[in-house]
């Protein structure tokens, strides 16, 4: 385990993900800090987190990636949505602690009026990322995470990376199909501190659209 001055020297005032090409043309990037608040927007989504300490795919559909395809992917953020029962169903999980709490979560929702969008992405082995927010329209998709350390009991290496699968309940039914840009930002606070900055200026863009 690193000593807690080594863990001390990883922390930086704030870390935004680097965006990573997407498949089949879509793109990602890394988003505005702290993201913008207009449009859609839900502060502490219902969610679930799966770690991957294996650094490979965690969440998939269809056949299980070969080996080849682990090593691409842990290269570059992953995106999944799951939008009705028979697409949840079809959703496969890797051999890690939580996947039956994660399948439940997907049983469980109500795609009449949610979709779930499955976000994998990087994350240092001695770091935790919780989930403040997360906006989108018709075609973007943000993210907004608080990074913390994790408990000091948790064995881990300064160097190594784990891979988290975040599944997150939006709260409306929609088509994704339009969905081509991906983006994520991730502060050093605690999330109550990041919404709060979302809701200021939040506000503050309803005064200016109030006094024009």
């Amino acid at each position: 385990m690193p000593s807690i001055t080594r863990r001390r020297a990883l922390s930086g005032a704030v870390a935004l993900l680097t965006g990573f090409a997407g498949c089949s043309g879509e793109s990602s990037s890394s988003s505005s800090y702290p993201p913008d608040p207009t449009g859609n927007i839900e502060l502490n989504p219902e969610s679930y987190t799966l770690r991957n300490s294996e650094r490979a795919p965690t969440v998939w559909t269809g056949e299980r990636p070969t080996p080849h395809e682990d090593e691409e992917r842990v290269h570059r953020r992953h995106h999944l949505f799951v939008t009705s029962a028979d697409e949840a169903a079809a959703v496969a999980f890797a051999d890690v602690d939580g996947a039956a709490d994660a399948r439940e979560f997907l049983e469980t929702t109500d795609y009449d009026a949610a979709t779930v969008y499955v976000e994998q992405q990087q994350v240092g082995a001695c770091f935790a990322s919780d989930l403040c927010s997360v906006q989108w329209s018709d075609s973007d998709i943000q993210t907004n995470y608080a990074r913390r350390y994790r408990d000091a009991d948790v064995r881990c290496e300064t160097d190594d990376e784990d891979v988290l699968a975040v599944l997150i309940r939006i709260p409306e039914a929609f088509d994704p199909s339009d969905v081509s840009s991906y983006g994520s930002s991730r502060g050093s606070g605690t999330c109550e501190r990041e919404n709060e900055r979302i809701r200021r200026r939040r506000n503050a863009s309803d005064d200016a659209g109030g006094a024009r």
